[in-house]
């Protein structure tokens, strides 16, 4: 005699699943950073890099004015060398007079010729 295997219940077909739908794309890009919202013009204008630039030069000049100091005979101290006006003095009055520059840079407000521009932000 034959073996007779064990029939398995019948399962119903199962639809086919579902996709998901694809992600639907933006109209319009996000706002960056340097933007404004709504507007894609820069929140810095060329004046105002300018005043950061004259900054960042007066704080790396600073820095090396500050630099140095070595003494040429290791037996011999020389304190007019380290403890000079220029490195004690000077060179950190230039470095804070270029942070102040970079801050007043970042501060400025840009100038706006047009009053509708202003009234457009608002709206």
């Amino acid at each position: 005699m034959a073996k007779q295997q064990p029939q398995r219940p019948q399962q119903a077909p199962q639809p086919p699943k579902k996709a998901a739908p694809a992600p639907a794309r933006r109209a319009e890009k996000k706002d960056s950073f340097f933007n404004r919202p709504g507007n894609r013009e820069l929140i810095f204008d060329k004046q105002n890099f300018i005043y950061m630039g004259a900054g960042l030069l007066l704080v790396l000049l600073g820095l090396a004015a500050m630099s140095g100091g070595a003494m040429p005979d290791p037996n011999k101290w020389e304190p007019e060398r380290i403890y000079s006006f220029r490195r004690i003095t000077l060179a950190p009055i230039m470095m804070i007079a270029g942070f102040v520059v970079v801050i007043l840079g970042i501060f400025k407000k840009k100038a706006t010729t047009d009053v509708t521009d202003n009234a457009e932000l608002y709206q």
